[in-house]
């Protein structure tokens, strides 16, 4: 498994190796070519696309509006109601809550009628009755609002004048719920990106606003190289500040504000829209464009775990998990440590110095903050003033970045799987050994969640779906849509055909076994899980366009949409060919994914980044001249994204539960 030194992450490598429909000729496209050909919004639970439309102020809903008149109207007449009933009716009234006992409403009349100044309280007798105790509150509250209150002190309930403070809570807030009468605690909004990520959106809010970062919430993170558009919650934030800063974001918008009782959640969404360019298309024909949109609209692509999970440089991040699986905890820290191709002089430079110096104070001085894994098993190192202590080193890492590396191996395994799978039996329906999900619902939440979470399933026996094998009996009741195949763990049914034992082949090599799985480590001991092994996205469309100059916007954003911009005039003789698709994935899926079904290339970013070098000799062509420039485009995205062993910032920023050494607090945030 693992790979060769001075070899990039390639698709071949990590078992992403076959197609839908290979009889359709591939293409070559560059990707990505300008952020705005990667245009995202996310769908939400009500299953609506998220758009940056408006920067207007929430409007008051009519029938909520309607409702917090009524409440205040009622409670106006009850006010005016009590100042016009006598002080003796009141009395009257509390003492069919009290009970007739004339030495304590004597203490209360005298202690009303001298402004509490011949008597400070009146303690009550005890009162074991919850009911009863809630109406005495009750009478105190609506009869002497302003002039008396009811309280427990030390399980002993009396009655004292009302003090001006009475009005705050013990924070010195007003207690009265302003939040309630807008509609809610939390300030719904469109954050609106272009090129940045969402922690790093996230946290230039939080730093601006000086608020903590648990103050905002979303329900997944977007791509930096694009333009994204996606919910974001903030806990007691107004519009009104939020609004403020659109002023000074830069590549960045905030609005279609309003408010909610809830919050988001991570996984609180059901998917994503794109809107995504190809650009400096080479095909024979556009009619392979068109039988290539309909093979992927009809029969859908291989749901391969894309190469962002394993990561772009030449440590895969699948590496990581095997060592970590073995216990090979001095192999683990080397891997993640170790230099390696596809990063940036920076990061060259700091791996460089550790290897040749391992001298964790200097190499602190030397990796950025952001690269989590690295910097806090330096960070321990120094701390312990020794490195013999790899498995403490490595567990003072963010526990979901931890995961990720083990994750990543059950994907690669996966990935080899679903080739065999289609490779031995085809990609039109299901055969006698396949397995299917018990409840499709559920496997459809258990993906959602677990993409968008990353969360472990190790420690938690029988909370996720369950499949079957399908028998002679009951294979022609499901279509290739429903079969499944098991991320490798030891709470999973494996396919009894020959897949079955090409699962303990394939782990045999790294010296694994598929049905031993537990680990004396509760974090690594993986239950595993179900991915179907084909998808369809939703509403597809395309379009294909020619244009002249290589550079062009062939689309527009949500906020080039506010401004009143159309999208450019193109040419039917342009020089150029462009194909804009636009789908609707679940997050659990990979667009770069379908693009590959599409296209029929090596999505990877090491070879992206040399498609001219392949493709195009002729340097003073004008397919050349686009080429190079895209190339160039897509190095430079390949440098800002690449991470820990071949981590995306966008993957590593995710994690939580950094350790609290004063190092990491930038990492916390």
């Amino acid at each position: 498994m693992a790979t060769e030194s001075g070899v990039l992450m390639t698709e071949d490598l990590v078992g992403i190796q076959t197609f839908v429909d290979p009889s359709i000729p591939g293409f070559s496209a560059i990707i990505k070519q300008r952020y705005s050909d990667f245009i995202v919004n996310e769908v939400d639970l009500q299953n609506n696309a998220v758009h940056l439309t408006s920067f207007e102020l929430p409007v008051p809903d009519p029938e909520g509006a309607r409702l917090r008149d009524e409440r205040l109207q009622a409670k106006e007449d009850a006010e005016q109601a009590n100042r016009e009933m006598s002080d003796d009716a009141k009395l009257a009234e509390l003492v069919t809550v009290l009970g007739d006992d004339a030495d304590i409403m004597a203490q209360i009349k005298k202690m009303l009628d001298s402004y509490g100044n011949d008597l400070e309280f009146v303690n009550l007798k005890p009162e074991e009755d919850k009911v009863k105790r809630t109406a005495i509150h009750k009478v105190v509250k609506e009869r002497f609002n302003g002039r008396m209150v009811s309280e427990t002190v030390d399980g002993v309930m009396r009655l004292r004048m009302y003090k001006k403070k009475d009005d705050f809570d013990r924070r010195g807030k007003s207690k009265t719920d302003i939040w309630k009468d807008l509609g809610g605690e939390f300030c719904r909004f469109c954050l609106f990106k272009e090129n940045r990520e969402t922690m790093e959106a996230i946290n230039h809010l939080t730093a601006t606003l000086r608020v903590p970062g648990k103050v905002f919430s979303f329900a997944g993170t977007k791509d930096r190289r694009g333009v994204t558009s996606q919910w974001v919650t903030a806990h007691k934030v107004k519009a009104e500040r939020l609004v403020g800063l659109n002023k000074s974001l830069r590549n960045m918008r905030l609005g279609n504000f309003s408010y909610v009782p809830q919050g988001l959640k991570l996984g609180d969404l059901n998917g994503n829209r794109f809107m995504i360019t190809l650009r400096n298309v080479l095909v024979d024909s556009e009619e392979t464009l068109n039988r290539s949109m309909a093979s992927l609209k009809y029969k859908g692509f291989v749901n391969y775990f894309g190469m962002q999970r394993f990561g772009t440089g030449s440590v895969g991040t699948h590496e990581v998990g095997s060592a970590i699986l073995h216990g090979k905890w001095d192999a683990v820290v080397d891997l993640i440590m170790k230099p390696r191709l596809g990063e940036g002089p920076d990061l060259e430079r700091a791996r460089k110095h550790w290897a040749e110096h391992k001298d964790p104070k200097e190499a602190l001085k030397l990796f950025p903050k952001r690269w989590v894994a690295e910097y806090q098993i330096l960070w321990s190192f120094q701390k312990t003033g020794h490195q013999r202590a790899p498995f403490e080193a490595l567990n003072n890492v963010p526990r979901n970045l931890r995961l990720m590396y083990v994750h990543a191996y059950q994907s690669f395994v996966w990935n080899h799987m679903v080739t065999e799978r289609l490779r031995l039996y085809g990609c039109d329906k299901p055969v006698v050994g396949d397995l299917v999900a018990e409840d499709n619902a559920a496997l459809e939440v258990s993906e959602e969640t677990e993409e968008s979470k990353g969360s472990s399933r190790g420690s938690s026996r029988g909370s996720f779906v369950r499949a079957k094998v399908l028998t002679p009996e009951d294979v022609d009741k499901y279509t290739i849509y429903d079969v499944v195949l098991p991320l490798p763990g030891f709470d999973v049914v494996y396919p009894t055909h020959e897949i079955g034992a090409k699962y303990k082949e394939l782990m045999a090599k790294d010296g694994l076994d598929p049905h031993q799985m537990t680990r004396g480590s509760k974090d690594y001991s993986l239950s595993g899980s179900y991915r179907c092994i084909l998808s369809k996205p939703e509403n597809v469309e395309w379009e294909i366009v020619r244009y002249d100059e290589s550079n062009i916007p062939l689309t527009v954003t949500d906020l080039e949409g506010m401004d009143g911009k159309t999208k450019p005039e193109v040419s039917k003789e342009g020089k150029y060919l462009a194909l804009i698709l636009n789908l609707t994935l679940k997050s659990s899926q990979y667009a770069t994914m379908a693009i590959r079904e599409v296209c029929k290339q090596d999505t990877s970013a090491g070879f992206q980044s040399t498609l001219n070098t392949v493709e195009d000799k002729d340097e003073g062509s004008p397919a050349a001249a686009a080429t190079a420039a895209a190339a160039s485009a897509e190095t430079k995205a390949v440098e800002e994204e690449n991470g820990d062993a071949g981590l995306s910032k966008r993957d590593i920023e995710q994690v939580e539960d950094a350790a609290p050494a004063p190092e990491a607090k930038a990492v916390k945030e």
